[in-house]
């Protein structure tokens, strides 16, 4: 039996507030989860593959396998109301296991083609309409009318945070509103979606199914490997969510003597909500997919580490061979204004992954790329449609986005515009110190965003320059570039200008407070930069 929820991103970012948000993720990740699934009448040895929304399951007949089903649907219509799942049975006909599932695959493929969405119940009976989602209210949560849905989720709220409470070391918490993820008086305030989603793993998966066939793998064999592999996901997972845990912790204020998060370079820094307040929530964790919430200005740092995170660990079973294979995985971030509609800011920020996924198939590039956006946009719009229209102009790319991380930084990487077009770079080389860096680009802010507005018209960054240099000979554009500022028909400087108040690298050696940090002005620790 193969089961599949649906619509897991909508049923999840249905409502706007945080808390809603938290415990819709909490009951789906309950709904396929193995210790749930046992809970409901199966043994573990039943479970052959479950969590990230899938599950399959071994019954001894059809007959069983329709009756416990039976009982599970109508669990979640009790419990967690607005979750709809697909659900295969393959009868096994006393062949292999690995064809079984298999056949549940393209099983579960068709069903979700031709299945008609559920219709809701009218409530006519009802005249109030729910605040959060618009249903028919049916219950009162402290004088605010909720409907059935929103009724179950809030009685859900403290067991979801437990589930992301065993991430953080003592002393720190998450936080429980958006407006806690971390604000500056006199800046933008931005949140940052990032979605991270493994690359070839479903493929893999198909292909580990097709060599136990081929093999002739005996059905304990498949159970043992299926087992291994599909922990081996979800701790992986787990795994890079615990990174960019202490990733942030390491760089996060050790007094309130000292209350800054700092970053390279060191005049970066911004002051936490609380001192023991992580500036970023989790949001879904299933498998190889990964969706959290976080502070706008360290959402591209979180995302690179959790990109790099991705690849240091391997999936057994899953190589050409059977041998342990490395996956990479693209991440997509949409730097949105805080209080943004949750499920178009996640559909910017997937739709950012697919457009990085695309990219990297497109380049026939094997590791990691990133992709971003800097705003909300219109309903419906894509990535594609974003590009066009603000990033095109007179068959000239504005933008090199998507980006592939490589750490050897090569002209046109993610790695070489952060280190080197942004900086600070090398101090060493004045050519590699970057934005930051270079204090004849640092020390005028006016001249790094007159950039920003003259790539739109061909040749008037190099005429700009010519003009800059009378007064400062030798003046050129950090990372290598050119004096037009492009490389082929694109041009990074628009993507460098755009960062250059938004992002920075958390500096854990930064972290550190010393006396002269402690007697910062209240002035200073407002300052993004």
């Amino acid at each position: 039996t193969g089961i599949d929820v649906l619509g897991i991103q909508a049923y999840v970012f249905a409502s706007n507030r945080l808390r809603d948000v938290l415990a819709a993720s909490w009951l789906v990740e309950q709904a396929t989860s193995r210790a749930k699934l046992a809970n409901w009448g199966l043994d573990q040895e039943q479970v052959v593959l479950a969590g990230g929304g899938n599950a399959v399951l071994e019954f001894d007949s059809v007959e069983k396998a329709h009756e416990w089903t039976a009982h599970y649907t109508r669990c979640l219509a009790d419990k967690a109301p607005g979750i709809e799942v697909a659900v295969v049975h393959q009868p096994g006909e006393g062949g292999p296991l690995a064809w079984a599932m298999r056949a549940l695959r393209v099983g579960l493929a068709r069903v979700k083609l031709e299945r008609l969405p559920s219709a809701s119940q009218l409530g006519l009976s009802v005249t109030a309409n729910c605040a959060i989602s618009g249903l028919p209210a049916v219950s009162e949560d402290h004088g605010e009318l909720v409907s059935h849905r929103v009724a179950k989720l809030r009685k859900s709220v403290e067991a979801a945070k437990q589930r992301w409470r065993d991430y953080l070391p003592p002393g720190f918490s998450l936080p429980d509103e958006i407006d806690q993820m971390g604000r500056t008086r006199g800046d933008k305030s931005l949140v940052g979606f990032i979605h991270l989603d493994g690359d070839g793993v479903g493929s893999a998966i198909g292909d580990w199914l097709d060599r136990c066939i081929r093999e002739h793998l005996p059905d304990d064999e498949v159970r043992r490997q299926c087992r291994e592999w599909s922990e081996g996901i979800e701790k992986l997972g787990e795994s890079v969510l615990k990174t960019i845990v202490d990733h942030v912790v390491a760089c996060m204020p050790r007094s309130k003597m000292d209350p800054l998060l700092r970053g390279t370079p060191d005049r970066l820094r911004f002051s936490p909500y609380r001192p023991e307040l992580l500036p970023l929530q989790p949001i879904l964790l299933g498998g190889d997919d990964l969706t959290l919430i976080c502070d706008g200005r360290i959402a591209l740092d979180l995302a690179t580490t959790a990109q790099r995170a991705f690849s240091q660990k391997k999936v057994p079973h899953l190589g050409s061979d059977g041998e342990p294979k490395q996956f990479s995985a693209c991440a997509g971030v949409a730097l949105v204004k805080a209080h943004a509609p949750f499920h178009r800011s996640y559909q910017l920020a997937a739709g950012l992954c697919q457009s990085a996924k695309k990219a990297r198939r497109k380049k026939h590039h094997t590791g990691a790329w990133l992709d971003w956006h800097i705003g909300t946009t219109r309903p419906a719009a894509t990535v594609a449609d974003i590009r066009q229209r603000g990033y095109t102009r007179r068959g000239s790319k504005l933008t090199m986005r998507p980006y592939r991380l490589d750490q050897k930084a090569p002209k046109g990487s993610w790695d070489w515009l952060d280190g080197e077009l942004l900086g600070p770079g090398n101090p060493e080389n004045p050519a590699c110190c970057g934005f930051r860096g270079d204090k004849r680009w640092a020390g005028s802010r006016r001249r790094v965003r007159m950039l920003g507005s003259l790539v739109a018209e061909k040749g008037l960054v190099e005429r700009q320059l010519a003009a800059w240099r009378i007064l400062d000979q030798g003046l050129s554009l950090p990372g290598g570039l050119s004096d037009d500022g492009s490389i082929g028909s694109y041009t990074p400087l628009l993507d460098a200008v755009e960062l250059l108040d938004l992002h920075f690298r958390l500096n854990r050696k930064a972290a550190v407070p010393d006396k002269s940090s402690a007697k910062t002005s209240n002035h200073e620790e407002g300052e993004a930069i």
